[in-house]
């Protein structure tokens, strides 16, 4: 039987209904419970086969840490999402069970508070003293876990939530958790290689080495909030050899940050390592040396960031530079100099504005010449040795008698329209004068019948003249075209 909103349930000696759905995940659905404000349900699918979880849930019911809800200016703040009793079904059969009802609006990712420019788009805080208060409290969260002897396992930023006025940590999804139950544990296989401990990226982890593996991967969640987000096995390398991911680099203990430099690490050039407090670096390099059994416990780092947390131990002070920033006592502003050596990076890696280059001038064309690419050149180059290999051999070509290809003869037609030309120019050289005498001596002749003879002495000679000139002008014009049109015409044909 499928349960949903309005289904009727039974939490222990009492009936209840599901109220309406809150949200729903791979394992189940969360629903609000109509009878009790502080509570909902988690009501498991039944593709999970919810009786395989009878057993954890009974463990957990059993091995409650003391996680007491804090409640601060009327308002009440859940740390851990625990069972509070068993739900089942009408007929009795197993479906899941109630938790305190979290208010999950009010929370945060811890990984959103990780990077500076993402928890101020976020509105989240960005200074010191609010991180290390995230780390204290998730570290003194982790303490009662571990005091009954459950794991977290796969902890990382991302699987964090904090409630962004009071900046107490709420864990969620417990029933994920490594669990010990009467005389029987009910691990959690799941893990994330980037905190993952390096003897576990060798082999694999099992019951045993489950706390080791938390202590390991709170270490990495604390430094990254205490030194802007960087993780421990980050940095330059000195050598090739150096892996370039970080579970590589976890296994081989590439951690560059130690009070005792690393030979073939150096770290990240914005961290803020050298402003922490050697108490707190003594604590960074158990948890990272070769030693796992040196890590300190989650309730070691609560008491060690506390006393920082705290603002009446003056152990964190606000900088003189900045209101926004705080550093350790004693110590430099870190904030300060990460800035700074960010605005320094950045005006040197701003380019220059190069000179744009004076354009050459080009004949018959205004404006900048468009500049080529170097294939371009090659190209235009290419197609000019064809140009002058072409030309040079039609002038070779003109200079010399045609010849047929593959004999010794001279090509009898452009032999032949030479001679024709020359032969026309010569005749129409001395026909020309000739022809024009007659059309002159005609003309006058013509003139002389028509006109009277007495009284035209004056107009014959006025159109004598005019005449003459219009011969002339016929004359030269036909010279013209039979002198240079008509060659260049036979020339082409």
């Amino acid at each position: 039987m499928t349960l949903h909103s309005g289904s009727s349930i039974r939490i222990g000696p009492r009936r209840s209904k599901l109220g309406a759905l809150i949200k729903s995940g791979g394992a189940g659905s969360v629903y609000l419970l109509p009878d009790d404000a502080h509570s909902v349900a988690k009501i498991y699918h039944e593709r999970v086969d919810p009786p395989s979880y009878t057993d954890r849930i009974e463990a957990m019911l059993e091995l409650r840490p003391h996680l007491p809800d804090q409640v601060e200016g009327g308002k009440r703040y859940v740390q851990i999402a625990w069972p509070h009793a068993v739900v089942r079904d009408e007929r009795g059969r197993f479906a899941g069970f109630t938790m305190p009802a979290l208010d999950v609006k009010s929370t945060s990712e811890l990984e959103q508070v990780l990077q500076e420019r993402q928890a101020r788009a976020a509105g989240l805080p960005v200074g010191l003293g609010a991180k290390v208060t995230l780390a204290a409290n998730l570290s003194a969260v982790l303490a009662a876990l571990h005091a009954q002897h459950h794991y977290v396992v796969d902890l990382k930023p991302v699987n964090l939530r904090f409630y962004r006025a009071s900046l107490y940590i709420a864990l969620l999804d417990c029933d994920g958790f490594s669990i010990q139950g009467q005389g029987k544990r009910f691990s959690a296989p799941q893990v994330t290689p980037d905190y993952l401990a390096p003897e576990f990226q060798v082999r694999k982890l099992g019951p045993a080495g489950e706390e080791t593996q938390d202590r390991f991967a709170l270490a990495v969640v604390v430094f990254q909030l205490l030194n802007f987000g960087i993780h421990p096995y980050s940095g330059r390398p000195a050598s090739d050899r150096v892996p370039t991911d970080i579970p590589a680099r976890i296994r081989e203990r590439y951690y560059a940050y130690g009070l005792r430099a690393h030979r073939m690490m150096t770290p990240s050039p914005v961290s803020a390592h050298a402003a922490i407090p050697p108490e707190l670096r003594q604590l960074f390099d158990r948890a990272f040396g070769k030693d796992g059994e040196e890590r300190p416990s989650a309730s070691e780092w609560s008491r060690a960031l506390r006393s920082y947390a705290q603002p009446s131990s003056g152990r964190l002070v606000v900088c003189a530079r900045n209101r926004e920033h705080q550093h350790y006592a004693s110590q430099s502003c870190a904030s300060c100099v990460r800035a700074d050596l960010i605005a320094k990076t950045a005006r040197d890696a701003k380019p220059r504005p190069k000179p744009n280059p004076r354009p050459e001038p080009m004949h018959g064309r205004r404006g900048p010449v468009s500049a080529v690419t170097a294939a371009q050149m090659a190209q235009m180059q290419a197609q000019l040795t064809r140009m002058q290999a072409q030309t040079t051999q039609a002038v070779a070509q003109a200079q010399r008698p045609g010849w047929r290809r593959g004999t010794g003869a001279p090509a009898a037609s452009s032999l032949w329209s030479s001679r024709i030309g020359m032969a026309v120019r010569v005749g129409m050289a001395v026909a020309l004068p000739w022809s024009f005498a007659r059309i002159a001596q005609f003309v006058q002749g013509l003139y002389a019948q028509l006109l009277p003879r007495s009284g035209a002495a004056a107009l014959d000679g006025w159109m004598n003249a005019i005449l003459m000139t219009l011969l002339g002008v016929g004359f030269l014009a036909a010279c013209g075209m039979f002198m240079l049109v008509l060659p260049r015409m036979l020339k082409n044909r």
